[in-house]
């Protein structure tokens, strides 16, 4: 177990964690090169503005942690569980997060391209301004989600599943007018 270690950019550059627990480590604003994280768990980390170059996390936990504002494009995310984590402003492209868990997270102002979000999980997160773009979201799960002002760009969509509330106010924040029907009784 790693505890409370304000971690510099020499020590993870080239480094293999594998069956670790970090808990209230902090990595913001570092260079992580070439470094994975295999079957490990992050508690209340602090990873904001990190620079990911050839990063992996496999099969990873992470509760309670800051990611924001960090470009994801050189890096691997491969089944892991974001819950209750700040992962604002920050950019996935090409990942593979399929399988993986968002829950209770906060993911607004995200930008989401080419990804493989399929059969992932985003669950009772916040989304609010990000964007999906040509991503495969094939059996995702939004249930919960706010998603006011999600902009979904020529993305794959089947069997996505999504409460009322969250249709009802992603139409209202793309210009959908619902409005009650009334019976018409002129036809009886």
């Amino acid at each position: 177990m790693i505890k409370g270690r304000v971690f510099q950019s020499k020590e993870l550059i080239g480094q293999n964690y594998q069956k670790e627990k970090f808990i209230n480590c902090k990595f913001s604003s570092q260079l992580i090169r070439y470094t994975s994280f295999e079957n490990s768990s992050f508690e209340n980390c602090d990873f904001s503005n990190a620079i990911l170059q050839s990063a992996s996390f496999e099969n990873c936990e992470l509760k309670e942690c800051k990611l924001s504002w960090i470009n994801f494009k050189e890096a691997n995310i491969i089944k892991c569980n974001f819950y209750k984590s700040i992962i604002e402003g920050c950019s996935f492209e090409k990942q593979k997060l399929s399988n993986s868990i968002f829950e209770l997270s906060n993911l607004s102002s995200s930008y989401f391209l080419k990804c493989d979000i399929s059969y992932g999980n985003i669950l009772n997160s916040i989304l609010n301004k990000s964007v999906f773009e040509s991503c495969k979201l094939n059996g995702a799960n939004f249930l919960g989600s706010n998603i006011c002002g999600v902009i979904f760009n020529n993305c794959k969509i089947f069997k996505t599943e999504i409460d009322i509330n969250g249709f009802i106010n992603y139409g209202q924040t793309n210009g959908f007018v619902l409005e009650t029907q009334k019976a018409n009784t002129d036809r009886l």
